[in-house]
Order: C-alpha cells, then structure tokens, then sequence
C-alpha cells in the first residue's frame, strides 16, 4: 500500500512538472514571437530613416513617393533578408575544417555588404525626397529615436536584473 502511494505521488509530481515546463516553454515561445517581429523590423523591416521622415509634416506626394520606393524595394530587401538567414544557418553548422567554410564565410562578408549598400542607397533616394526645412528637422528625430532606443534598452535590463 505505501509502495503504491508514493509511485502514484511520484507519477503525479512528474506530470505536474511535465506541464508547468511545456506551460513555461509556450510562454517564452510567446515573447520570443512578439518580440522577434520588433527586432526583425528594426533590422530587414522598412529602413530607419524611413519611419523617421513619416514623422515629419509630408505632402501627399511625399508619402505616395516614398511608399512607392519602400514597395520597390521590398521584394529586393526580403530576398537579400532570405539569403542572409539561409547563410547564418548554414554558418551554425559548418565547422572551420568543413572544405565550404571559408567560401560561405565570404558569401556571408558579399551579402553584408549588398544589404549595407542597399539600406545606403534606399536611404539616399528617402532624403532626396524631402524639402531643405524637412531635412533639418532629421537630427533631432534621430536623436529623438536613439534616446527613445536608449530608455528601452534600460527597462530591459533593470527587468534582466529582477528577475
């Protein structure tokens, strides 16, 4: 009888464990998906200067133009955005013996490189957009923006901290 006991008091701890961490892994699962689209945007999503200009006083023309060029850009940005994340698979499971090693390595540096281009290029074509009042008014969004990155980043880690 007691031998019967504790195998059904075992067989309930382990369920109850059982559940509590696939309950905690559904949780995390949960942040992870709400905040991986934050950083994917602030990484492959629209470029930064484009979500910094929306919030200037455009014209009607000014966002149909510049709607225009982040729909242009989009299916190059997503296919540049792709290869990136197929390469950085590839590069957690190749070992520096692997023969291919070096030759993703520098695919990796190649596309890099064009996404730097693109986002510079991109940005070029939102700025030319604007009128000379606009364009002054961009260093104090920017620093609008970085300050309001700031205040985040120090909520994240006094939360990190309390935990």
């Amino acid at each position: 009888m007691k031998l019967s006991k504790i195998a059904l008091i075992a067989t309930l701890m382990a369920a109850s464990a059982s559940i509590t961490t696939a309950y905690g892994q559904e949780q995390a699962r949960d942040y992870r998906g709400k905040h991986a689209h934050r950083m994917h945007m602030a990484h492959y999503g629209e470029a930064p200067l484009a979500r910094i200009v929306q919030k200037l006083d455009l014209t009607d023309e000014q966002r149909q133009s510049l709607r225009a060029l982040l729909e242009s850009s989009k299916a190059q940005r997503q296919n540049l955005h792709e290869q990136q994340r197929a390469n950085a698979s590839a590069a957690l499971t190749t070992l520096p013996d692997d023969p291919g090693y070096f030759a993703m390595i520098e695919k990796r540096k190649q596309l890099a490189a064009e996404s730097i281009q693109q986002r510079s290029d991109l940005n070029v074509q939102i700025y030319a957009l604007l009128t000379p009042e606009q364009k002054a008014q961009v260093p104090a969004l920017i620093e609008e923006m970085k300050s309001k990155a700031g205040d985040r980043r120090n909520i994240m880690r006094k939360r990190r901290f309390a935990q």
